[in-house]
């Protein structure tokens, strides 16, 4: 795929349809280079140092004993984390399909993290919807990859058309997942669609659109970058609900990191962010 070329409604009534959209080939080598670098970087530091701050998430594994098993980094736009997220973030060809996913409304990213599945013990995302309760369709996470993703590896399965009932939060809605899934795994429900990916690709799904993915028990490391996006219309209903709540900080986040590319691409039309 090009990506000087907006995306086709296709893709865009697929969007919807769907709950989720593959965009294959969308970022260019060149865009993935630093943040590969930088990521392989985040993850070496949260396994040496299990307690390097709260922002590098763990989770046990008790099929191998291996009781920290590191797989997310979140807060990667934060000042303290490298630029290079935020010279991704603001890639122009990205923010354009965003903004029209987004159906021109102002919109900020409010999530950004890099989760991963390490060689032979990565653990699997559990079947779930984003604990993100919506007003305004659509709310989403671009995902981005830097590594390929694979059924042997623990790529993305999901359920099309599993968003059209909303978030259903699990408390009051307890086998709302199970209606989907059957009770089957991560690896074994029958309806749920595999997306493999190569690098450069990038996933948009819907935040309540039922999704997961298995362990990773093979020698490849896969590592995806994920921007969750809020916009206006829906932030306006939520009241202060999270992430919602966030959204002025979430724009202040999203205009530097456009403002940070520009500077360091002052030959390249940046994304028009408005000034409001």
């Amino acid at each position: 795929m090009t990506t000087d070329i907006p995306l086709t409604q296709s893709q865009l009534d697929a969007f919807v349809r769907d709950g989720f959209l593959h965009i294959p080939g969308f970022i260019p080598e060149s865009e993935l280079a630093q943040p590969d670098s930088d990521s392989i970087a985040l993850i070496e530091r949260g396994l040496n140092d299990p307690e390097v701050d709260d922002r590098w998430l763990y989770q046990d594994d008790p099929e191998t004993g291996q009781d920290h098993c590191h797989y997310r980094i979140n807060g990667i736009l934060k000042d303290d984390m490298p630029p290079s997220f935020q010279m991704l973030m603001a890639y122009p060809p990205l923010l354009t399909a965003v903004s029209k996913l987004m159906n021109g409304d102002h919109f900020a990213t409010s999530v950004h993290s890099l989760v991963f599945k390490l060689p032979h013990h990565g653990v699997p995302a559990l079947w779930h919807q984003d604990p993100v309760r919506i007003f305004h369709f659509p709310v989403f996470n671009v995902d981005i990859y830097l590594d390929e993703a694979t059924t042997e590896n623990g790529c993305l399965r999901v359920f099309p058309g599993s968003h059209l009932a909303g978030y259903q939060n699990p408390r009051h809605h307890p086998e709302f997942i199970n209606s989907w899934t059957g009770g089957d795994d991560e690896a074994s429900a029958s309806d749920a669609v595999a997306v493999p990916t190569q690098r450069g690709d990038v996933i948009v799904h819907a935040t309540s659109v039922v999704h997961g993915s298995p362990w990773n028990r093979s020698a490849d490391l896969r590592r995806t970058i994920y921007y969750h996006f809020d916009h206006r219309s829906d932030v306006q209903l939520a009241g202060q609900r999270w992430p919602q709540a966030a959204f002025d900080d979430a724009v202040a986040i999203t205009r530097k990191a456009i403002e940070y590319r520009a500077s360091q691409h002052p030959s390249e039309q940046p994304f028009a962010y408005p000034t409001i």
